[in-house]
Protein backbone atom coordinates (compact mmCIF):
# COMPACT_ATOMS: atom_id res chain seq x y z
CA UNK A 1 0.00 0.00 0.00
CA UNK A 2 1.18 3.21 -0.70
CA UNK A 3 2.53 5.86 1.77
CA UNK A 4 0.60 8.73 2.24
CA UNK A 5 2.37 12.04 2.07
CA UNK A 6 1.77 15.63 2.33
CA UNK A 7 4.32 18.34 1.15
CA UNK A 8 4.66 21.49 2.14
CA UNK A 9 7.44 23.07 1.30
CA UNK A 10 9.40 24.61 -1.95
CA UNK A 11 9.52 23.51 -5.45
CA UNK A 12 12.34 21.15 -4.05
CA UNK A 13 10.23 18.90 -2.18
CA UNK A 14 7.65 18.91 -5.09
CA UNK A 15 10.29 18.08 -7.53
CA UNK A 16 10.97 14.80 -5.74
CA UNK A 17 8.01 13.46 -6.87
CA UNK A 18 8.55 13.58 -10.45
CA UNK A 19 10.93 10.58 -9.68
CA UNK A 20 9.57 8.70 -7.11
CA UNK A 21 7.33 5.42 -7.76
CA UNK A 22 3.89 6.23 -8.25
CA UNK A 23 3.12 3.16 -6.50
CA UNK A 24 4.75 3.62 -3.43
CA UNK A 25 3.56 7.34 -2.89
CA UNK A 26 0.55 9.00 -2.98
CA UNK A 27 0.64 12.82 -2.57
CA UNK A 28 -2.27 13.91 -0.22
CA UNK A 29 -1.84 17.75 -0.06
CA UNK A 30 0.65 19.56 -1.71
CA UNK A 31 0.81 22.97 -0.17
CA UNK A 32 3.30 25.27 -1.63
CA UNK A 33 4.69 29.09 -2.12
CA UNK A 34 3.59 29.68 1.52
CA UNK A 35 6.48 30.53 4.48
CA UNK A 36 5.56 29.13 7.43
CA UNK A 37 7.07 32.74 8.68
CA UNK A 38 3.42 34.40 6.50
CA UNK A 39 1.14 32.13 8.81
CA UNK A 40 -0.02 34.00 11.50
CA UNK A 41 -0.54 37.58 9.51
CA UNK A 42 -3.89 38.78 9.34
CA UNK A 43 -6.37 36.91 6.89
CA UNK A 44 -8.73 38.02 4.46
CA UNK A 45 -11.59 35.83 2.94
CA UNK A 46 -11.21 35.50 -0.41
CA UNK A 47 -13.19 33.83 -3.14
CA UNK A 48 -12.04 31.75 -6.45
CA UNK A 49 -13.74 34.33 -8.46
CA UNK A 50 -11.72 36.86 -6.85
CA UNK A 51 -8.22 35.62 -7.42
CA UNK A 52 -9.48 34.11 -11.22
CA UNK A 53 -8.12 37.58 -13.37
CA UNK A 54 -4.77 37.33 -11.95
CA UNK A 55 -2.55 35.66 -14.05
CA UNK A 56 -1.36 32.55 -12.72
CA UNK A 57 -1.84 28.46 -12.97
CA UNK A 58 -4.66 27.38 -11.13
CA UNK A 59 -2.40 25.91 -8.72
CA UNK A 60 -0.47 29.29 -8.08
CA UNK A 61 -4.07 30.99 -7.39
CA UNK A 62 -5.38 28.01 -5.17
CA UNK A 63 -2.01 28.82 -3.00
CA UNK A 64 -2.69 32.44 -3.00
CA UNK A 65 -5.96 31.72 -1.61
CA UNK A 66 -4.61 29.49 1.05
CA UNK A 67 -2.12 32.41 1.84
CA UNK A 68 -4.18 34.74 2.09
CA UNK A 69 -6.72 32.93 4.00
CA UNK A 70 -4.15 31.44 6.46
CA UNK A 71 -5.82 28.08 6.37
CA UNK A 72 -2.82 26.00 5.81
CA UNK A 73 -2.47 24.24 9.21
CA UNK A 74 -6.20 23.40 9.06
CA UNK A 75 -5.61 22.00 5.71
CA UNK A 76 -2.87 19.66 6.72
CA UNK A 77 -4.50 19.14 9.87
CA UNK A 78 -7.58 17.50 7.86
CA UNK A 79 -5.33 15.70 5.67
CA UNK A 80 -5.46 11.76 6.29
CA UNK A 81 -1.94 11.43 5.34
CA UNK A 82 0.73 10.44 7.76
CA UNK A 83 3.81 11.48 6.71
CA UNK A 84 4.95 14.95 6.34
CA UNK A 85 7.57 16.75 4.25
CA UNK A 86 9.31 20.15 4.18
CA UNK A 87 11.92 22.48 4.09
CA UNK A 88 12.05 25.82 4.82
CA UNK A 89 12.91 27.09 0.99
CA UNK A 90 9.89 28.84 1.08
CA UNK A 91 10.80 31.35 3.45
CA UNK A 92 12.93 33.94 1.12
CA UNK A 93 9.96 34.76 -1.06
CA UNK A 94 9.73 38.41 -0.91
CA UNK A 95 7.30 40.11 1.27
CA UNK A 96 4.88 42.35 -0.14
CA UNK A 97 2.92 44.98 2.58
CA UNK A 98 -0.36 45.53 0.27
CA UNK A 99 -3.30 47.70 1.41
CA UNK A 100 -7.05 47.07 1.00
CA UNK A 101 -9.23 49.78 1.39
CA UNK A 102 -7.96 51.08 5.53
CA UNK A 103 -6.72 47.04 5.94
CA UNK A 104 -2.99 46.47 5.40
CA UNK A 105 -2.02 42.58 4.62
CA UNK A 106 0.87 40.64 4.60
CA UNK A 107 1.83 38.66 1.31
CA UNK A 108 4.92 36.40 -0.03
CA UNK A 109 5.49 36.40 -3.72
CA UNK A 110 6.93 34.03 -5.40
CA UNK A 111 9.96 35.65 -7.77
CA UNK A 112 8.94 34.00 -10.96
CA UNK A 113 5.63 35.55 -10.78
CA UNK A 114 6.38 38.66 -9.45
CA UNK A 115 5.35 40.73 -12.55
CA UNK A 116 1.76 38.68 -12.38
CA UNK A 117 1.42 39.81 -8.76
CA UNK A 118 2.69 43.52 -9.51
CA UNK A 119 -0.16 43.32 -12.20
CA UNK A 120 -3.21 42.02 -10.31
CA UNK A 121 -2.29 43.87 -6.75
CA UNK A 122 -0.87 47.37 -7.89
CA UNK A 123 -4.44 48.40 -8.94
CA UNK A 124 -7.92 48.57 -7.20
CA UNK A 125 -8.89 48.09 -4.72
CA UNK A 126 -5.25 46.70 -3.65
CA UNK A 127 -2.21 49.50 -3.29
CA UNK A 128 1.25 47.87 -2.60
CA UNK A 129 3.06 50.10 -0.09
CA UNK A 130 6.16 48.34 0.64
CA UNK A 131 8.26 45.10 -0.56
CA UNK A 132 11.49 43.67 1.54
CA UNK A 133 13.39 40.27 2.34
CA UNK A 134 13.29 38.11 4.69
CA UNK A 135 16.55 39.48 5.47
CA UNK A 136 15.28 41.94 7.30
CA UNK A 137 12.99 40.02 9.74
CA UNK A 138 14.45 39.34 13.36
CA UNK A 139 15.29 35.76 14.15
CA UNK A 140 13.20 36.06 17.47
CA UNK A 141 9.68 36.67 15.30
CA UNK A 142 10.86 33.80 13.02
CA UNK A 143 11.65 31.56 15.70
CA UNK A 144 8.18 32.92 17.58
CA UNK A 145 6.95 31.41 14.37
CA UNK A 146 8.62 28.09 13.70
CA UNK A 147 7.83 27.29 17.52
CA UNK A 148 3.68 27.91 16.90
CA UNK A 149 3.45 26.13 13.62
CA UNK A 150 5.37 22.79 15.23
CA UNK A 151 2.82 23.07 18.89
CA UNK A 152 0.41 23.33 15.69
CA UNK A 153 1.29 20.28 13.81
CA UNK A 154 3.09 17.73 15.56
CA UNK A 155 0.65 15.03 17.37
CA UNK A 156 -0.08 15.24 21.06
CA UNK A 157 -2.74 14.44 23.19
CA UNK A 158 -3.51 18.16 23.12
CA UNK A 159 -3.13 17.60 19.52
CA UNK A 160 -4.29 14.62 18.22
CA UNK A 161 -4.57 15.20 14.38
CA UNK A 162 -0.97 16.31 13.83
CA UNK A 163 1.78 14.07 12.42
CA UNK A 164 4.34 12.22 14.61
CA UNK A 165 7.21 13.42 15.22
CA UNK A 166 9.29 10.62 13.60
CA UNK A 167 6.71 11.15 10.27
CA UNK A 168 7.91 14.65 9.69
CA UNK A 169 10.36 14.59 6.58
CA UNK A 170 12.87 17.68 6.75
CA UNK A 171 14.58 18.02 3.44
CA UNK A 172 17.31 20.77 3.98
CA UNK A 173 16.81 22.64 0.43
CA UNK A 174 19.72 25.75 0.16
CA UNK A 175 20.45 27.62 -2.70
CA UNK A 176 23.64 26.38 -4.80
CA UNK A 177 26.39 28.23 -5.12
CA UNK A 178 26.83 28.11 -9.03
CA UNK A 179 25.51 26.14 -12.49
CA UNK A 180 27.04 23.58 -14.32
CA UNK A 181 26.44 24.54 -17.69
CA UNK A 182 25.38 22.88 -21.00
CA UNK A 183 29.41 23.91 -21.81
CA UNK A 184 30.48 21.58 -19.18
CA UNK A 185 31.94 24.55 -17.00
CA UNK A 186 30.33 26.07 -13.88
CA UNK A 187 29.01 29.05 -14.28
CA UNK A 188 27.75 31.84 -10.83
CA UNK A 189 24.43 32.60 -10.44
CA UNK A 190 23.18 36.06 -11.36
CA UNK A 191 24.14 38.54 -8.99
CA UNK A 192 21.00 39.52 -7.35
CA UNK A 193 20.98 36.51 -4.96
CA UNK A 194 22.56 36.95 -2.17
CA UNK A 195 23.53 33.16 -1.94
CA UNK A 196 25.68 32.95 1.18
CA UNK A 197 23.57 35.18 3.18
CA UNK A 198 20.57 33.49 2.37
CA UNK A 199 21.86 29.98 3.09
CA UNK A 200 23.44 31.36 6.52
CA UNK A 201 19.92 32.65 7.37
CA UNK A 202 18.25 28.89 6.14
CA UNK A 203 20.86 27.39 8.18
CA UNK A 204 19.92 28.78 11.34
CA UNK A 205 16.27 28.37 10.57
CA UNK A 206 16.73 24.33 10.45
CA UNK A 207 18.64 24.55 13.94
CA UNK A 208 15.54 26.40 15.30
CA UNK A 209 13.25 23.99 13.65
CA UNK A 210 15.23 20.83 14.99
CA UNK A 211 14.99 22.24 18.56
CA UNK A 212 10.99 22.19 18.25
CA UNK A 213 11.13 18.73 16.24
CA UNK A 214 13.85 16.82 17.46
CA UNK A 215 12.63 13.33 16.35
CA UNK A 216 11.65 14.38 12.69
CA UNK A 217 13.77 12.80 9.64
CA UNK A 218 16.56 15.04 7.93
CA UNK A 219 17.75 14.68 4.05
CA UNK A 220 20.68 17.11 3.62
CA UNK A 221 21.89 18.44 0.72
CA UNK A 222 24.90 17.35 -0.24
CA UNK A 223 27.85 19.00 -0.82
CA UNK A 224 28.90 20.68 -3.96
CA UNK A 225 25.25 20.41 -5.77
CA UNK A 226 24.79 22.03 -8.38
CA UNK A 227 21.70 23.92 -10.45
CA UNK A 228 21.52 23.21 -14.09
CA UNK A 229 20.44 25.00 -16.81
CA UNK A 230 18.05 21.93 -18.32
CA UNK A 231 15.39 22.17 -15.01
CA UNK A 232 12.21 22.40 -16.06
CA UNK A 233 11.51 25.27 -14.43
CA UNK A 234 14.46 26.97 -15.36
CA UNK A 235 17.28 28.08 -14.01
CA UNK A 236 17.37 29.04 -10.69
CA UNK A 237 19.46 28.42 -7.10
CA UNK A 238 16.71 25.78 -5.85
CA UNK A 239 16.85 23.77 -8.87
CA UNK A 240 18.93 20.93 -8.77
CA UNK A 241 20.63 18.39 -11.28
CA UNK A 242 19.01 15.65 -11.76
CA UNK A 243 20.65 12.97 -9.98
CA UNK A 244 20.08 15.00 -6.68
CA UNK A 245 16.12 14.42 -7.36
CA UNK A 246 17.75 11.08 -7.63
CA UNK A 247 19.48 11.19 -4.20
CA UNK A 248 16.40 12.51 -2.43
CA UNK A 249 14.31 9.66 -3.88
CA UNK A 250 16.79 7.06 -2.72
CA UNK A 251 16.60 8.68 0.99
CA UNK A 252 13.03 8.51 1.27
CA UNK A 253 12.09 5.22 -0.06
CA UNK A 254 15.37 4.20 2.86
CA UNK A 255 13.09 6.45 5.49
CA UNK A 256 9.83 4.74 4.33
CA UNK A 257 11.22 1.45 4.57
CA UNK A 258 10.95 0.73 0.79
CA UNK A 259 14.67 0.21 0.75
CA UNK A 260 17.72 -1.25 3.11
CA UNK A 261 20.79 -0.89 0.66
CA UNK A 262 21.84 1.59 3.00
CA UNK A 263 21.07 4.39 5.34
CA UNK A 264 20.42 8.44 5.04
CA UNK A 265 23.64 9.26 6.03
CA UNK A 266 26.02 7.11 4.01
CA UNK A 267 23.69 8.04 0.91
CA UNK A 268 24.64 11.61 1.88
CA UNK A 269 28.39 11.27 2.21
CA UNK A 270 28.55 8.84 -1.20
CA UNK A 271 26.64 11.77 -3.06
CA UNK A 272 28.77 14.77 -1.40
CA UNK A 273 32.23 12.35 -2.46
CA UNK A 274 30.94 11.89 -6.28
CA UNK A 275 29.95 15.66 -6.50
CA UNK A 276 32.94 16.77 -5.09
CA UNK A 277 35.18 14.32 -7.84
CA UNK A 278 32.79 15.24 -10.56
CA UNK A 279 33.50 19.46 -9.66
CA UNK A 280 37.48 18.64 -9.28
CA UNK A 281 37.34 17.15 -12.56
CA UNK A 282 35.43 20.11 -13.69
CA UNK A 283 37.42 22.54 -12.79
CA UNK A 284 40.43 20.84 -13.15
CA UNK A 285 39.45 20.91 -17.42
CA UNK A 286 38.31 24.71 -17.01
CA UNK A 287 42.02 25.36 -15.65
CA UNK A 288 43.42 23.26 -18.37
CA UNK A 289 41.52 25.17 -20.84
CA UNK A 290 42.09 28.77 -19.03
CA UNK A 291 46.12 28.09 -19.60
CA UNK A 292 45.75 26.70 -22.88
CA UNK A 293 43.94 29.78 -24.13
CA UNK A 294 46.91 32.15 -22.05
CA UNK A 295 49.58 29.97 -23.43
CA UNK A 296 47.82 30.10 -27.14
CA UNK A 297 47.32 34.12 -26.29
CA UNK A 298 50.99 34.43 -25.24
CA UNK A 299 52.36 32.99 -28.32
CA UNK A 300 50.27 35.02 -30.50
CA UNK A 301 51.54 38.06 -28.96
CA UNK A 302 54.81 37.37 -29.01
CA UNK A 303 55.02 36.45 -32.84
CA UNK A 304 53.38 39.65 -33.07
CA UNK A 305 56.16 41.40 -31.47
CA UNK A 306 58.69 39.74 -33.44
CA UNK A 307 56.62 40.90 -36.42
CA UNK A 308 56.76 44.61 -35.27
CA UNK A 309 60.50 43.98 -34.56
CA UNK A 310 61.32 42.49 -37.79
CA UNK A 311 59.48 45.50 -39.63
CA UNK A 312 60.82 48.04 -37.83
CA UNK A 313 64.68 46.71 -38.46
CA UNK A 314 63.55 46.53 -42.45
Amino acid sequence: MAVQVDIFGSCVCRDIFRYVDNEKYQVNRCISNIPITSLYEESVQVSKDFLESAKLTQYEKKMLRILMRRNTVSLLEKSEANVLIMDLANEFMERWEVAIGERTISLAVPEEREAEYEAFFGKQPFSIIKKYSMLEMDMESVEACLKQFVESIVKSPENPMGYDEKNIIVVESLYTPDILGNDGNIHGHDKKYKLHEYNEWLRRAYMILYKYIQDCKVIKLPEFTHSTENHIRGVNPLHYMGDTYEYFKQALDVLNKYSYVNNVDNLYKEKSLKNRIETRAVRTTMMFTLEKRINDLSSKLKNMESRLLSNIKN
